[in-house]
């Protein structure tokens, strides 16, 4: 097989690798290749720069001049937008493997460099590529979010160690019952709260004030025995001015005590009901339904000592 490949190039010399010279082209072409295998899995961006230089190379003469394909052009050739291709130029350019001359009213001239120096820079160039106007924009909403979060989370901070200051300066002072052995239990009193001190409630209070103090109905005004019906409650005549007050002393002066009140004639039985009378006694009136009676418990009453005082 070496003989016989020996003796097609002794026929085809330019087949022969021995001295070999090649194009600017494609040395540029392969140096490019060798760059993106090198650094195509760290910086996967290279192989799309890479590709567009490609694209451009194949309108270059072989000393890597004379190439001017337009920006839409290529980017139909690359498959991706013409501000790609304009990025990629522009990271071509900063790692010194392309340059630009523009040109008016006409497509920019690019002419191919060689690299020099070994290995390219790529990522001190890469933030051409990288750096987009979206992506700059949702860099910019994110780092706003974050620091609307961060001023908040701050807020809210703030304003709950005040509350706790302040929850805990209020309750300093009184501290709660102290139990040994195990948990407190949950108090079944509403009105005793973990931490505060016992206070009474509203209610409480009122409950305790209504049940303590006896109550009782007034008397005034009624005949307090139980065979005494009240019709109603009347008022007291009121005295007035100028008339005589009567003597109510024992000393047996006055008209009560020289001429006793004439005891009226009984009524008589009748059929009908019992109409609804008043007391006989003097300043006195109040109602009475039951027969039989001219005066009411305190008139008799008081009649009754009045005699006995005169006998």
């Amino acid at each position: 097989m070496q003989q016989r490949f020996r003796n097609i190039t002794e026929r085809r010399p330019e087949l022969s690798t021995d001295d070999r010279v090649q194009s600017v082209r494609n040395a540029w072409t392969n140096a490019l290749r060798a760059e993106v295998l090198r650094v195509g899995r760290t910086i996967p961006e290279v192989a799309r720069v890479v590709t567009v230089g490609m694209w451009i190379s194949t309108y270059a003469d072989a000393d890597g001049s004379n190439a001017f394909p337009g920006r839409e052009t290529l980017a139909t050739l690359s498959g991706c937008s013409q501000e790609t291709v304009t990025r990629a130029v522009k990271v071509l350019m900063g790692v010194g493997v392309l340059a630009r001359k523009r040109r008016p009213n006409a497509s920019s001239v690019y002419l191919l460099l060689m690299p020099l120096g070994g290995r390219l820079d790529w990522q001190a160039h890469m933030h051409h590529m990288t750096d987009t106007r979206q992506r700059k924009a949702y860099a910019k909403k994110k780092a706003a979010e974050i620091a609307e979060a961060t001023r908040t989370a701050s807020t809210d901070a703030v304003r709950m160690a005040s509350m706790d200051a302040v929850r805990t300066a209020s309750t300093a002072g009184v501290p709660d019952s102290v139990r040994s052995g195990g948990s407190e239990p949950p108090a079944e009193n509403p009105d005793r709260v973990h931490g505060r001190p016992r206070m009474a409630s509203v209610d409480a209070v009122r409950t305790a004030s209504v049940a303590g103090v006896y109550q009782y109905l007034p008397t005034y005004g009624r005949d307090p025995l139980p065979d005494h019906n009240m019709a109603g409650i009347s008022p007291q005549p009121q005295q007035r001015a100028g008339e005589a007050v009567q003597d109510e002393s024992s000393s047996g002066e006055g008209p009560a005590a020289t001429a006793p009140p004439e005891t009226p004639p009984a009524p008589q039985p009748s059929d009908e009901p019992p109409a609804v009378t008043r007391c006989q006694g003097p300043d006195c009136g109040l109602p009475l339904i039951r027969p039989g009676r001219l005066y009411c418990h305190g008139c008799e009453t008081y009649l009754a000592n009045d005699e006995r005082h005169s006998a």
